[in-house]
């Protein structure tokens, strides 16, 4: 549903680009800083002996600053966070018995990544590649709680207990194809469809994310 949807989104917007003939001022030496609204497909894996996982579909945020070394290509780093509900089942050691868990994951990523512009026009379509990192937090505690107390300046001596949980930092790819409008020299509105590639050496399938985004930035 993602891919089809996102397909014929972009082949609107291609259609549009290719009718327009109006050229933008000089990008290069500029940067684009702006926030995207992002909404991620469910996702299902397999492990080891019987155990899976199950990722529903999410909708996060995030920002970027993207540096325009010419008209068409340009570098930048993004971060993002989605937070999916997900139901994990797990196999209880020593036994063949099975215990599902529901809750709601932490998405964490942090890229750098490149992007092409095809055109020079004031909409055109683009492809861009990022590689970095996701931080994935289970929300599932991982032990005994820790406390800690201090002195705050407005509620007094305080005591309040914190909870580890398991969570794993891993390398992880992006990949996107997208359309670009500048609606005028200071501000940008983008559309992309792609997918986040997360490595996951213990499951027997890739994790792969279809995301659909939106972003808006600013030219400086």
């Amino acid at each position: 549903m993602y891919l089809r949807r996102g397909l014929t989104f972009l082949a609107l917007l291609g259609i549009s680009a290719s009718a327009s003939a109006q050229y933008v001022r000089d990008r290069a030496g500029t940067w684009d800083i702006g926030f995207h609204l992002l909404d991620t497909g469910s996702l299902s894996l397999s492990g080891d002996r019987g155990s899976s996982l199950d990722v529903g579909s999410g909708l996060g945020w995030g920002f970027s600053g993207i540096y325009n070394l010419n008209n068409r290509l340009a570098l930048g780093v993004e971060v993002s966070w989605v937070d999916p509900n997900y139901f994990a089942t797990r196999v209880l050691e020593g036994t063949l018995e099975t215990d599902t868990l529901r809750a709601e994951l932490g998405v964490f990523n942090l890229h750098a990544k490149g992007v092409y512009n095809i055109f020079d026009s004031d909409i055109t379509p683009y492809v861009e590649a990022g590689l970095g990192w996701t931080d994935i937090d289970s929300n599932i505690i991982s032990g005994p709680p820790t406390t800690g107390c201090w002195w705050d300046p407005w509620y007094g001596y305080i005591c309040d207990g914190f909870f580890d949980t398991y969570s794993e930092m891993r390398t992880s790819v992006s990949a996107a194809v997208g359309m670009r409008w500048e609606l005028n020299p200071a501000a940008v509105v983008k559309v992309s469809y792609g997918t986040l590639e997360v490595d996951t050496s213990r499951a027997t399938e890739k994790a792969s994310l279809d995301t659909l985004r939106v972003e808006f930035a600013w030219r400086y």
